[in-house]
């Protein structure tokens, strides 16, 4: 890895980062239910949730994600189905390698412009990486 990309990675000076936890059932598979997901270390002031889905394999696509009001725990757990603007992986190769995405999730403060935190988690999703239903 370079070091660019190492920097990169890093949440900005004065934030904290997120750990984001998720399980791919076979299920998600072209659908537009979100998997469950579980974000540790949210700053105690966070108003709101900011998640986007990229897939790292063709990052034009614009798979959606959504925005969740958060209570103020410093972990959220996210049902599956939390996001109404979100289209599932559908990857051409899914019972071969799968494609790479990555959940990205911003912790914003109660101004609704300011972030507290950063996290992102990527995982494959193929029929061999997907839990089966």
């Amino acid at each position: 890895m370079s070091i660019g990309l190492f920097i990169a990675a890093l949440p900005a000076f004065g934030q904290s980062a997120l750990t984001v936890d998720l399980e791919w059932k076979v299920s998600h598979k072209c659908s537009a239910e979100s998997p469950a997901l579980t974000i540790s270390g949210v700053p105690a002031d966070t108003a709101q949730l900011k998640v986007r889905m990229t897939d790292l394999d063709k990052p034009a696509y614009d798979h959606g994600g959504g925005d969740v009001a958060h209570d103020g725990a410093a972990t959220a757990t996210l049902a599956e189905g939390a996001f109404k603007n979100y289209k599932g992986p559908c990857p051409p190769n899914f019972y071969n390698f799968g494609h790479d995405y990555q959940f990205s999730v911003e912790a914003i403060a109660a101004d609704g412009s300011s972030v507290l935190a950063r996290g992102n988690r990527t995982q494959t999703f193929s029929a061999r990486t997907a839990k089966k239903d």
